[in-house]
């Protein structure tokens, strides 16, 4: 196993689905498995079609997560969570069919 993954569906708004843990073991990153993996993730996602769209949230200083959401279209909503305060919460549409 190099990685795992958990999202939860969210009917709260908004509705969508929590990317809620993401990790990829360090001895595999920077190798494009995390890449690979969440676009793999947001295609199975996207066909199952419960929600239009899935949010993560990323600790603001960890900049290699950051730039893999953003290279994979997610993008940041400005939302700060009290709970959270250092985490920004990145927001991924898929496309309309």
């Amino acid at each position: 196993m190099i990685g795992a993954a958990l999202v939860k569906g969210l009917d709260e708004e908004p509705a969508c689905y929590d990317l809620q843990q993401f990790m990829i073991d360090q001895r595999f990153q920077n190798k494009g498995y995390g890449s690979e993996a969440l676009r793999q993730i947001l295609s199975v996602l996207c066909k199952e079609g419960r929600y239009n769209q899935v949010e993560v949230c990323v600790h603001r200083n960890n900049t290699a997560a950051l730039h893999l959401y953003q290279n994979a279209g997610f993008q940041d909503t400005g939302y700060i969570d009290e709970s959270v305060p250092d985490c920004r919460n990145l927001m991924y549409r898929f496309p309309v069919r």
